[in-house]
């Protein structure tokens, strides 16, 4: 293995006297020194350490040293980010790097204006930052777009966990197939991630059938960072005058009393619920009248640009200024890499199913190195807690969840027949096919499959056939080809909004149900702040507001929920029924869950066995096998006819069609072993079985563009997990108890 020395000795000389220069005194990180060697070669390979591992200049380090040997008039290198933020992030310090090569970097995504691109587009840069949908849009807009990316050598996916398993990440791959398909040689593919439980299958993912399947290159962090994680419990409470005070205001005061002298992130969940919280801490603010209020913000989608990355920027600013902020209330948003100073804590209202999730979020603190990582989940119910208590524990361990990545995303493979077309002012079928059959999220997806998807949007006008050659039809006009394309642009659909803009400023959304239930003026509250409208353009679907002191929280309509995966589930009936209480909980959440287990005690589960019990009525199978599981199972059982099922993360639940009916344990039973002897190859009619009986429900905007045969095999891909209820099925026994 080569010394740090001779590493550095590899890279470009003008990175060599950056390093030299900004005296990094410890040189190079492990996961660099692991990376660079690899990724000089040329290999294709995902990158995975802890956050702040130094991840991003493991990457462009060599892949700027092999591009500054490169002379082409083109891209070299394309970096592919989730966010505009996690670009407008990364883009100092690409540059940087950039320039010490002699090569020149740009940042193309919507807030970038058209005359910068257009000059770019001329004179392309040797690194050009972007995502997924600005790509999408080069490749639909742009004639010569091929001539841009003509020698490209190097293609990165940043936060590649983000994008893998869900539609963005089947959008992505695509794009990178059809990009290819211009190219004279297959660039370098490298994704880079911060953590994943199943490397072997996202390097499948990364490859589809043109590429060779690349190395994991993967690096625990180098030092025990020291952890100060706790989960705290609010039980309801009794004021001296016996009147009952609600855990969830209980839990509020503490929050409250937990963010003054702090920079913190408190992940709130839902949309709704964080703008709740951030209206709760300003009014506590205006009762104890507080010399210095806590100031906080919101961060979340229906946030605009403006407000999120002001509140970004005051979070860095000391508290005691008068700019800076004490706390950013966020979703999901925050999770990712983007850049907010140095963080005091994370905050955790309610549950959390992903491990790799906490493990993202934690990773923010602790920075510094006289502080530790440090996280405070605060919750109110049952359900959560135990949640809550199987993430943190999977997260001390360092273990991440399996990524489910598609094989039949059919809704995507329409989205991209009507982009090649676009893009190609025409494409033939077999061409079409060749191009996009290499994408690893049509893997499953037969040529039989992909001509008969062709015929139905023929058939309902989203393509025509022309002499041979397919073109949009006026179906993808009237619903995709409006506003100026972005519908075709992005994959992801949220529900009607309106826009809420202050005089010109945009301000953020709202969702149609809530502006539409309400009579002008009306106060509700937006990224943080109390907004009053006065007007209502139902129209354009904007609406005119101005800041106020007090508003109501808007709701906003969300499509669907995150499944508790496999590894959280078996490692939440781990804690429930060990005799060892979590060193991370506090008296409270110690009461909890002791109150928890005395609900199961007599259940006496361990993740070899499954336990069914049952009476006159039900039978319940206790797998803790998580959501996507166990939704197979109860599928499979509604549809044999052998009751009424339902189920959750923990269990499934069978009972009688009827009172007069009653089920049959032994045949209950021998379904379960005849699950539990297949193969995968023989779990054909099985899946048949789920396909035909599944619900057509809304799920993508694309959804309409595809036959009802082909429908319910990409719903059914992304609701069950035949193969997983197998392999689970064949690793227990299952043990019969009487309730």
């Amino acid at each position: 293995m080569l010394k740090q020395a001779e590493i550095v000795n590899l890279i470009h000389p003008g990175l060599q006297k950056l390093i030299q220069d900004k005296n990094w005194r410890n040189g190079l990180t492990d996961i660099q020194i692991a990376a660079i060697p690899t990724i000089l070669n040329g290999e294709d390979c995902i990158i995975e350490a802890p956050t702040a591992g130094g991840k991003t200049e493991a990457v462009l380090f060599p892949t700027l040293t092999r591009a500054a040997q490169r002379t082409g008039d083109s891209v070299h290198v394309l970096y592919l980010a989730p966010l505009k933020a996690l670009l407008n992030d990364i883009e100092s310090r690409a540059e940087e790097y950039a320039e010490a090569c002699g090569l020149h970097t740009f940042k193309w995504h919507g807030d970038v204006s058209q005359k910068e691109k257009i000059d770019e587009f001329s004179n392309p840069p040797q690194v050009l930052l972007t995502t997924p949908e600005s790509l999408e849009a080069i490749l639909l807009r742009k004639a010569g777009w091929h001539l841009f990316f003509n020698d490209l050598q190097t293609i990165i996916i940043d936060e590649a966990h983000n994008f893998a398993s869900g539609d963005r990440g089947c959008h992505l791959i695509s794009l990178l197939e059809r990009l290819e398909s211009k190219l004279e040689k297959l660039p370098q593919r490298i994704a880079i991630t911060a953590t994943i439980g199943n490397p072997e299958e996202m390097l499948k993912w990364l490859a589809g059938t043109h590429h060779k399947i690349g190395k994991h290159i993967f690096v625990r962090s180098s030092f025990n960072k020291e952890k100060d994680y706790q989960i705290q419990f609010f039980f309801d409470k009794y004021d001296i005058d016996g009147e009952e005070i609600p855990s969830s205001y209980e839990r509020l005061l503490a929050l409250y009393n937990f963010l003054p002298s702090k920079k913190s992130i408190i992940f709130g969940g839902s949309r709704s619920n964080c703008e709740s919280i951030a209206s709760s801490i300003n009014k506590l603010n205006s009762v104890n009248r507080r010399t210095i209020p806590i100031k906080v913000r919101t961060h979340h989608s229906s946030v605009s640009k403006y407000y999120r990355e002001e509140a970004e920027k005051r979070i860095k600013i000391k508290n005691d200024l008068e700019s800076g902020i004490d706390s950013i209330i966020s979703t999901s948003t925050l999770e990712l890499g983007i850049d907010i100073g140095q963080l005091d804590q994370i905050i955790q209202l309610d549950s959390l199913s992903s491990p790799s999730s906490f493990l993202q979020r934690v990773g923010r603190t602790g920075r510094r190195p006289d502080k530790p990582q440090f996280f405070r989940g605060m919750c109110v119910r049952e359900e959560d807690i135990i949640l809550l208590c199987g993430v943190v524990s999977l997260g001390l361990k360092c273990i991440s969840e399996n990524l489910c990545f598609p094989q039949r995303a059919i809704h995507i493979l329409a989205h991209q027949l009507i982009c090649l077309s676009l893009q190609n002012n025409g494409v033939r079928r077999k061409q079409a096919w060749q191009i996009l059959s290499g994408a690893y999220c049509f893997s499953q997806v037969k040529e039989n499959q992909f001509n008969e998807l062709i015929l139905f949007m023929i058939s309902k006008n989203f393509l025509r056939d022309v002499d041979g050659e397919l073109v949009v039809g006026e179906s993808s006009e009237k619903y995709f080809l409006g506003a100026n394309w972005q519908k075709l642009f992005a994959v992801f659909d949220s529900g009607p909004l309106y826009e809420v803009y202050e005089e010109k400023k945009h301000v953020g959304n709202l969702d149609s149900a809530f502006v539409e239930s309400l009579e002008v003026p009306f106060l509700f509250v937006l990224g943080g702040l109390e907004w009053e409208a006065y007007k209502v353009k139902t129209e354009s679907h904007k609406v005119f507001a101005r800041k106020t002191v007090a508003g109501n929280v808007p709701r906003w309509v969300t499509f669907q929920g995150f499944d508790v995966p496999l590894e959280t589930a078996k490692e939440v009936g781990k804690i429930l029924f060990s005799d060892l209480i979590p060193p991370f909980l506090n008296d409270e959440a110690k009461t909890c869950l002791h109150s928890i287990r005395l609900q199961f005690k007599n259940l006496e589960w361990h993740e070899d066995i499954w336990v069914l019990v049952y009476d006159s009525i039900v039978i319940k199978v206790w797998s803790f096998a998580g959501d996507k599981i166990n939704r197979t199972l109860a599928k499979l059982l509604d549809i044999s006819d052998l009751g009424m099922s339902s189920s959750d993360y923990k269990s499934v639940t069978l009972k009688s069609k009827t009172s007069e009916s009653k089920y049959n344990l032994e045949d209950i039973l021998s379904f379960l072993n005849e699950i539990k002897s297949l193969s995968v190859n023989q779990s054909h009619k099985f899946l048949e079985t789920l396909i035909h009986n599944i619900r057509l429900v809304y799920f993508s905007k694309f959804a309409k563009c595809l036959p009802e045969n082909l429908l319910s095999q990409t719903l059914s891909e992304k609701l069950y997990d035949l193969n997983g209820l197998i392999a689970e099925l064949q690793n227990v026994d299952i043990v019969i108890r009487s309730n």
